[in-house]
């Protein structure tokens, strides 16, 4: 039996799905010279890593195993906000590219919209790991 749209809660899986779908878009827009000329590689690597970072960030805090051990809780909540900061640095080479490449305002639109909503996720995961998690603080 499924659950009601509006009964359904997100969940750390969640994240990881949203930031592996942006991954996807970007590099599935990167990587079409249509939009992305080869010879400006280096700038567009720019955006491919950022994509990759948060996907790869998400993906890491997700597996991090927090017990009652205080530096795998604060690994966790580091790669959280580093997630979440990536997902800035996203948003002002998307901001750049747009001009740059003359990409569609609806393009840029829908992709930002992407990031955005994904940092706020990200940053409520990080919210609820502070709530739910209290390690004792044991350093090892």
């Amino acid at each position: 039996m499924s659950v009601p749209v509006n009964q359904r809660t997100t969940g750390e899986l969640d994240v990881n799905v949203k930031a592996r779908a942006l991954c996807v878009y970007t590099l599935r827009i990167t990587g079409n010279p249509k939009h992305f000329p080869p010879e400006q590689a280096s700038f567009t690597e720019k955006i491919r890593d950022a994509a990759i970072d948060i996907y790869t960030m998400c993906w890491e805090a997700n597996n991090i195993r927090v017990d009652d051990r205080m530096d795998r809780y604060l690994r966790r909540i580091e790669l959280q906000e580093l997630a979440a900061d990536k997902c800035n640095t996203l948003c002002i080479l998307i901001e750049l590219a747009k001009p740059l490449y003359k990409l569609s305002s609806k393009r840029c639109t829908y992709w930002v919209d992407m990031v955005v909503k994904l940092r706020a996720e990200i940053r409520a995961w990080a919210n609820s790991d502070l709530k739910r998690l209290k390690p004792t603080g044991k350093a090892d």
